[in-house]
């Protein structure tokens, strides 16, 4: 199964881009203190919330550490969904949890809830990371049955069991 590739960011953006927030700079320099200010708020915030977390999920961890993929992949139907989307799913969901360690999975865990994942960062990155890995397109994502209802691991699953290849004919 590929691996996910991110897309590289266009270099004449990224200048496009640090030109206009160091002409913001100098016409405003409120705009820095701010922007600084919000970075020094984020860093403070992250300093005292890391260590819930990484306790969380080193709980979370030694609950599960019996389980592996194998059995992620058991509380599916082979015959009915794919077992890329299975592996993909699994895989990119361990990669976003807010730890460096590999956090068993479960079909039924909540994707905000049990995995603390943010609504952004499953509309923006990992749906776009599955889909890549998978072949699924995310074209016509809002006819899916699934839309808007994705709540569980196994919701995730099923949605993109529900989307088209890319190059199905």
């Amino acid at each position: 199964m590929p691996e996910y590739i991110p897309k590289k960011a266009s270099p004449i953006a990224l200048a496009i881009l640090l030109c206009v927030f160091v002409l913001v700079s100098i016409l405003s320099p409120i705009f820095l203190v701010i922007v600084v200010g919000i970075s020094i708020l984020i860093g403070v915030w992250s300093y005292f919330e890391q260590p819930k977390i990484d306790r969380y999920f080193e709980n979370l961890f030694s609950e599960r550490k019996h389980l592996s993929i194998c059995d992620f992949a058991r509380e599916f139907n082979s015959k009915e969904v794919d077992t890329w989307i299975i592996r993909a799913t699994y895989e990119q969901l361990q990669k976003s949890l807010g730890t460096n360690q590999l956090i068993p999975i479960k079909s039924s865990d909540h994707l905000f809830d049990d995995l603390m994942l943010d609504e952004d960062d499953l509309d923006l990155d990992l749906v776009e990371e599955i889909a890549q890995r998978t072949g699924r397109s995310l074209d016509d994502f809002d006819q899916n049955s699934y839309y808007g209802k994705v709540q569980t691991v196994k919701d995730l699953v099923l949605f993109f069991n529900k989307q088209l290849l890319v190059n199905a004919t």
